[in-house]
């Protein structure tokens, strides 16, 4: 009998210790999606309050035509001397293209329309090459901010939206970086349990993104003991992601996230070499712009492989071409943060310009610097163009 009693207190001890850990744990996520969602809360009501103050003072008085929104906020569009990398000329910022200036967007909503409407610009353009770039987890964080799972479903969540009004959905394909992404996609992990036999906590349960797609859906590389190790090579049966996808069966393929490894962006330039042969050997088709095949690239931090991130050793073969790859890229829309105690944001909606907008108070944005070319990286605005626009 005292065995058995000690062996309940045990089982006690061990239960109580089990709840109390959940709990804490519970605890926690629900203060993170709190805080989370304080935060959104306290964005609105400001965009909300400013928005009633312009309007009200709008009313009252005229504005003058130099203001514009940019962020939500109606504030002083201050147009500086913009001086273009790699030029010594100073020059006003204005579109050369003729067209608006795109605001910097106040929220995901807007901005999820205006890369609609810049991705199915460049296809009426006829660019083949395209990348879209943008902080999943906040229009004000960095890649890296958010664990990396996150940032992948978040991104996920944005792109659906953004091809959800794409024309011609049926012809566009979407390759995810390998098949357990693809899954997720397709039936999200909502009662998908671990190999444990425990299913994910609540926050973690992830919706099928793209269950009701018409088009496409693919991956782009599956990793494996014999890809991995490099045997695939060595022996000459190694799969590539033309095996995989028709290109003869849509117009427009879209990379989503190959930012995990090396791999995923090889296989991004193999497939894109495939549409620009079928480009070019279509020579009537080619000429129509909205004809021709284009591969989209979202949020795969090509600018890591721009800016020599990786070391000159680093599979010098491999990395030798993705570098030229990831520099022909047309930049479709693209929002980069810089933080600091004078934080500031590179953004581009195509065709415009390419602007440096200074974060200032109460979530206002002002116009630094803009140029009609694209910088050669993070790099040399973080260390050319901020300094000289504080």
């Amino acid at each position: 009998n005292n065995y058995v009693t000690r062996q309940q207190k045990r089982e006690e001890i061990f239960n109580a210790h089990e709840c109390e850990t959940n709990s804490k744990y519970e605890r926690e996520m629900n203060a993170q999606t709190h805080h989370l969602s304080r935060r959104v809360n306290r964005r609105l009501l400001s965009l909300e309050s400013s928005s009633l103050a312009s309007s009200s003072s709008s009313s009252k008085k005229k504005q003058p035509p130099q203001s514009g929104r940019f962020g939500g906020k109606k504030v002083e569009v201050v147009l500086p001397p913009s001086r273009a990398l790699g030029s010594g000329r100073t020059t006003i910022s204005k579109n050369t293209n003729g067209g608006r200036q795109y605001p910097f967007p106040a929220d995901y909503d807007v901005m999820v329309q205006q890369a609609r409407q810049a991705l199915q610009k460049a296809r009426e353009d006829g660019v083949d090459l395209g990348e879209i770039q943008f902080p999943p987890g906040g229009l004000d964080l960095a890649p890296g901010d958010l664990e990396g799972n996150v940032e992948c479903t978040l991104t996920a969540t944005v792109l659906r939206k953004i091809l959800r009004g794409m024309k011609e959905e049926e012809k566009i394909t979407v390759l995810f970086p390998d098949p357990t992404e693809l899954k997720l996609a397709k039936r999200g992990q909502t009662g998908m349990c671990a190999p444990d036999g425990v299913a994910p906590p609540e926050v973690f349960q992830t919706d099928p993104l793209f269950e009701d797609w018409r088009g496409e859906l693919n991956y782009l590389d599956d990793p494996n003991a014999f890809s991995v190790s490099g045997l695939d090579k060595i022996f000459g049966k190694s799969a590539t992601v033309n095996d995989r996808v028709d290109i003869n069966e849509g117009n427009m393929f879209v990379c989503a996230y190959p930012s995990g490894n090396i791999a995923e962006l090889t296989q991004t330039r193999l497939l894109y070499e495939n549409i620009r042969e079928e480009n070019e050997s279509d020579a009537p088709a080619s000429k129509i712009k909205t004809k021709r095949k284009s591969l989209v690239v979202v949020n795969g931090e090509l600018d890591r492989t721009r800016s020599n991130y990786y070391p000159w050793f680093w599979n010098k073969n491999e990395m030798e071409p993705l570098r030229e790859f990831s520099q022909s890229f047309e930049g479709i829309y693209f929002i980069h943060n810089f933080k600091g105690t004078n934080p500031a944001v590179l953004f581009r909606c195509y065709p415009d310009d390419w602007r440096v907008f200074r974060r200032r108070p109460n979530d206002a944005v002002e116009c630094v610097w803009s140029s009609s070319t694209r910088p050669k990286s993070l790099k040399e605005i973080a260390l050319d163009v901020l300094p000289k626009f504080p």
